[in-house]
């Protein structure tokens, strides 16, 4: 993302515990509405992390003020959400030196709130890159196989609302039963990414694999009402994270 390279990005990551999209991409809404979050992440929870359900995670931006150090900008970009879920503000750590580059963070493990378990905050200098690699769980949130096939699909979405971008990418986020639904915005369109792992066939090769589940999720994006900016389709964990050609 084109961020000020000064530009505090505060993420909030939450646990839900449901099998249900809807109700953690709600969870994504409800917390992009309380802190005009510019970043979302919605992804189910890997079975051998010891969550269950779904990880919300949403980000604000922080601009530094004039003549304000880096360890105060993370500190002051921190404290709406210290606030909103009544963590104590001394327990958010500053880590680093301003040599190496620094973050802070509270571990909010078990820190429940209103249908959800706050489990980190995070604030650190820019944004989260919806190309950047991620670990993709199955549709079920049954343990991987090496034999699934893994797509990643890139979509522009025309609207810098994000609320209204989560609702627009809920459809074919289910109909590609993605695992991890990743969405920015700056200045324009969102950006989406959905990641999704597909289970062989018994019987079939690779290129078989490979194959179905392309012409699959080419299928689904013909019903799309965005511009698909790339699909990638490989048997290897998010098998395509830099820029689209």
């Amino acid at each position: 993302m084109d961020l000020r390279e000064t530009t505090v990005v505060t993420r909030i990551s939450a646990n839900i515990e449901t099998e249900d999209l809807a109700a953690a991409a709600a969870l994504g809404e409800r917390l992009i509405g309380e802190f005009d979050a510019t970043e979302l992440e919605i992804c189910r929870a890997d079975p051998e992390s010891g969550w269950t359900g779904y990880l919300v995670s949403v980000g604000y931006r922080t601009p530094p003020a004039d003549g304000e150090d880096p360890a105060e900008t993370l500190h002051r970009a921190a404290v709406p959400a210290l606030f909103h879920f009544g963590l104590n503000a001394l327990s958010f750590e500053i880590h680093g030196t301003p040599e190496t580059g620094q973050y802070g963070s509270y571990d909010a493990y078990d820190t429940r709130a209103d249908g959800f378990t706050l489990h980190s905050l995070m604030a650190s200098v820019g944004g989260t890159d919806p190309r950047e690699p991620a670990h993709v769980t199955r549709h079920d949130f049954s343990p991987r196989a090496e034999t699934d096939v893994i797509s990643r699909v890139h979509l522009y979405v025309p609207t810098d609302d994000l609320r209204l971008a989560v609702d627009m990418c809920g459809r074919p986020a289910a109909d590609l039963s993605a695992s991890l639904v990743r969405i920015t915005t700056a200045a324009g369109p969102c950006e989406a990414v959905l990641l999704s792992a597909f289970p062989a066939v018994a019987g079939e090769t690779e290129e078989e694999a490979l194959s179905r589940v392309t012409n699959e999720v080419n299928a689904h994006l013909s019903h799309v009402n965005m511009s698909v900016r790339a699909v990638h389709t490989a048997l290897e964990d998010d098998p395509f994270y830099t820029e689209p050609g």
